[in-house]
């Protein structure tokens, strides 16, 4: 996993806007234009934003951010996913079988964008575990 598959909202911003950076939070507000809407952020709110508070994520204000910083908006947006919903999840690369108890999770964590396909090392994991377990064993690490 790379740092940009990591970052939140709150590292971009801080890391261009503040004391002693690039950017006072006015310039950066004022270059933060959604292009399609015209909205654009308060400095209060791109300090909010940069100090890690709770705010209100809408697709505007995550175009206009993309704006201002000179970023894609899907990694503005990923970035605002992370920090204020969690990572992205998806169905275990695999089928549970039907024996297997109802209350078993599994969690399979993947970049953005990596499928099924991309993951059958997760799978052979997956299959020998089950083998293991329905032999009476326990699966090693």
């Amino acid at each position: 996993m790379s740092t940009r598959d990591a970052e939140t909202l709150a590292q971009l911003v801080s890391a261009r806007a503040g004391k002693g950076k690039q950017d006072t939070f006015e310039q950066l507000a004022n270059r933060s234009v959604d292009p399609e809407s015209g909205y654009s952020p308060s400095p209060n709110l791109v300090w909010k934003i940069a100090s890690g508070q709770g705010v209100k994520i809408n697709p505007p204000l995550v175009k206009a951010l993309a704006a201002g910083l000179g970023l894609a908006p899907k990694r503005v947006a990923d970035a605002a996913h992370r920090q204020f919903i969690g990572w992205y999840s998806s169905k275990p690369p695999f089928e549970v079988p039907a024996d297997q108890d109802d209350d078993v999770v599994y969690r399979v964590a993947a970049a953005v964008g990596v499928t099924d396909e991309d993951m059958p090392a997760v799978k052979a994991f997956y299959e020998e575990l089950c083998r293991q377990q329905a032999e009476g064993g326990q699966a090693s690490n």
